[in-house]
């Protein structure tokens, strides 16, 4: 048994709330924009069923559709929900590390004019209000769609981590001032 990694997990999850064929799973990534903060695109999805259904963890049936076409409908199974929850539970009591890349450029801020830092960190700054006001307008649309809280996070965790990065921002700025 392979571990159950973060793109699984994602997939499992869908699976919980249905069973689905490998379309509409592509269907509900695309419509929750899940690409955004999951490792999953419709090519990684069939390798990952393989995988999971190898796993123990998603069991399979032939249906044949209305158009009389064979499709596979996907479901999990009692050990994947098992193998779920674990994953879960140590993806919320584990902080990661997040690697961003304006810290390599702030590493080396000694090899720019301190006119140019300036400019490159106004719009930096500039880019991340623009990412929220983004994000506010997905707020919008979840709760007017009645989104479940636990889902609602999700969305409103980016908008948490950007003000903060545009606070780092602002005391760089100040920084610089001095």
């Amino acid at each position: 048994m392979s571990e159950l990694t973060n793109a699984k997990a994602a997939l499992l999850g869908l699976l919980s709330e249905r069973p689905m064929h490998p379309y509409q799973i592509e269907q509900q990534v695309k419509y929750r924009e899940m690409r955004s903060w999951t490792d999953l695109s419709m090519s990684s999805i069939y390798k990952l069923l393989k995988a999971l259904e190898k796993d123990g963890f998603v069991k399979s049936t032939n249906q044949v559709s209305p158009e009389n076409r064979l499709r596979k409908l996907h479901t999990i199974s009692g050990e994947g929900k098992r193998a779920l929850r674990e994953k879960l539970e140590s993806l919320l009591s584990e902080p990661e590390h997040t690697k961003w890349q304006v810290d390599i450029g702030t590493y080396n801020l000694s090899l720019l004019p301190s006119k140019s830092v300036r400019k490159a960190l106004e719009k930096y700054r500039l880019g991340l209000k623009e990412k929220i006001e983004g994000y506010n307008a997905l707020l919008k649309f979840l709760q007017d769609s009645g989104c479940p809280p636990h889902r609602f996070s999700v969305a409103t965790r980016p908008v948490f981590l950007l003000k903060g990065e545009i606070d780092w921002v602002d005391s760089c700025l100040s920084d610089l001032s001095e």
